[in-house]
């Protein structure tokens, strides 16, 4: 009969269980990528000697924090006498601006969290230390090295084989994306209004909103790219405006982006190949409406929703790609987007719980049980205080296991593997089964996945575990203690100058800040080419070889 109780709760799951469970698998793989996985480059460890107490820093070979992550690795942990981590040999080392930009966005979400626990446990309180000094660090780092000559961030490689001591990082291509751009704008934003105090904060957040006024100036342009690209965008702005909900500029620029994105997800049936972006539109055209109360916006994806509920097949649980293939292949985005355009949609338009089994019914099949999900972290212990309410350590207070994993998912320590997404997944219709080829840590999808997450999900579960209003930095009390908005800086102009600003890196070096907007764009799908006289250089006198 001891069987019976985890039986009933795995089909009885929640909402508030799901989204628990997703932010604490997303709280802790950040931690374990972040912390142990050296995939990347890392920062100083001498650094961060005094700022935990959890971690022997001078001892603990595991302990790596990244200034950068690479694109590509296998998420298996090795032990050697020199290192521990990923695999060197399987590093894809290419330098994406988006995929860092969102790392360092799921730290600066996360000091609200580990900042709850001041004067209760100084080793978790001592993670928001770690997490506020190496966002710094990584900011400071993608302000110097991963822009191009004109000042815009492009994808970087580093073409030394020695990934330990140096790096050589050199332009991957001559073009940008404008989603880049767009989560580094809400990274070095998020990082001033989190860190008020820190000498930084107001270069920061003039940095952002130079890159916020671009978007407005060559809002055209962007109308070029793909729905992929606008939604992922459109995505970055909703966002800024949920820190920053007085600026008319910006949500004058929200309701222009939606509106041609309602329009050109007419032009093609993006259910059939591209069932990922269809369900970010949904998500992005639900969040645009939250954010500006235009019905337009709620009509066009409630009819998004409509059709993807289509899709879902009741009696086997799944839903399915428009095919006639027997096998089908779902990529981590696939899933997670069409999840969270359900539970997005649910909570903000319908305000009803009407998808409320199929969202249980698809998170059980295609997120547990699929492999989709390498492992598991452990839930916290009985005599740790992140597993109850109000940290009293009162058995009354105590939250059930269900709130942070299902028991039938393997853990990191008995696979020894990350626990991540992994890219892709394989549905056989006939047998009703998955599939995986191996397990493969592709940076992008899980940091984005990561974030979204943790945004959606972190006052909810702060809530649940009584930990949202002793925050001092929740997400409400960070829009209301901010006296300038980006809107007072954005101003019009008939050319472009280049604003340059210092910023002080802990080590005494300079990073030069400077406006990244070019003279000339030529947009080509997804990117932009840039065509103009050069900007300043994000750091001329930096060498092409660098010490770590």
């Amino acid at each position: 009969m001891r069987y019976i109780g985890p039986f009933f709760r795995m089909n009885s799951l929640s909402e508030k269980e799901i989204n628990g469970q997703l932010f604490y698998l997303s709280k802790e793989a950040v931690k374990t990528i972040v912390l142990n996985s050296r995939c990347g480059l890392v920062s100083q460890i001498k650094k961060y000697n005094k700022l935990s107490s959890s971690i022997d820093i001078t001892t603990n070979s595991n302990f790596s924090p990244l200034l950068c992550v690479y694109r590509k690795a296998s998420p298996t942990f090795i032990h050697s006498k020199n290192s521990n981590g990923f695999d060197e040999e399987t590093f894809k080392k290419e330098i994406n601006p988006s995929t860092n930009a969102l790392m360092s966005l799921c730290l600066l979400e996360l000091l609200d969290y580990y900042r709850s626990f001041e004067n209760i446990d100084k080793s978790i309180y001592s993670i928001n230390e770690i997490y506020k000094n190496l966002a710094k660090d990584q900011l400071d780092f993608y302000s110097t090295h991963l822009r191009n000559r004109e000042g815009v961030f492009v994808d970087k490689k580093n073409i030394l084989e020695n990934n330990a001591k140096n790096f050589n990082l050199v332009d991957k291509d001559k073009k940008f994306k404008f989603s880049d751009q767009a989560f580094m704008m809400i990274a070095y934003y998020l990082y001033s209004i989190k860190n008020p105090n820190d000498e930084s904060s107001d270069l920061y957040k003039e940095f952002s909103e130079q890159i916020l006024r671009m978007f407005c100036d060559f809002k055209d342009q962007i109308y070029d790219c793909s729905l992929d690209e606008i939604c992922k965008v459109l995505l970055s702005l909703n966002i800024l405006y949920s820190y920053n909900d007085n600026n008319a500029e910006l949500k004058d620029l929200i309701i222009d982006l939606a509106d041609y994105a309602m329009c050109k997800f007419d032009e093609k049936d993006y259910y059939i190949n591209s069932l990922d972006t269809a369900s970010l539109c949904s998500i992005v055209l639900t969040l645009s409406y939250k954010h500006t109360k235009i019905l337009t916006f709620s009509e066009k994806t409630t009819e998004i929703i409509n059709r993807l509920y289509t899709l879902y097949d009741e009696d086997k649980g799944a839903f399915y790609k428009l095919s006639s293939k027997k096998e089908i292949k779902y990529s981590c985005f696939d899933i997670t987007f069409y999840i969270l355009a359900f539970i997005i949609y649910q909570n903000i338009i319908s305000n009803s719980n009407e998808y409320r089994m199929m969202i249980s019914t698809i998170y059980k099949k295609f997120i547990i049980n699929s492999g989709l999900i390498t492992s598991w972290p452990e839930a916290p212990t009985l005599d740790d205080y992140e597993r109850y309410r109000g940290f009293s350590l009162n058995s009354k207070d105590m939250v059930d296991e269900s709130y942070f994993r299902m028991p039938n998912i393997p853990t990191p320590d008995s696979t020894g593997v990350a626990p991540i997404f992994n890219k892709y997944i394989t549905y056989n219709k006939r047998k009703d089964s998955f599939s995986i080829s191996k397990n493969t840590f592709d940076s992008y999808r899980n940091f984005l996945n990561f974030f979204l997450l943790i945004h959606l999900f972190k006052d909810e579960y702060m809530d649940e575990l009584g930990l949202l209003e002793d925050s001092m930095l929740s997400t409400s009390e960070v829009r209301s203690s901010q006296e300038e908005s980006i809107n007072t800086v954005i101003e019009s102009s008939d050319s472009i100058t280049t604003t340059e600003k210092i910023i002080e890196t802990q080590d005494n070096t300079s990073t030069e800040v400077v406006d990244i907007v070019p003279e000339d764009i030529i947009v080509n799908e997804n990117s932009v080419e840039i065509q103009s006289t050069p900007l300043s250089k994000p750091d001329e006198n930096n060498p092409e070889t660098n010490k770590n």
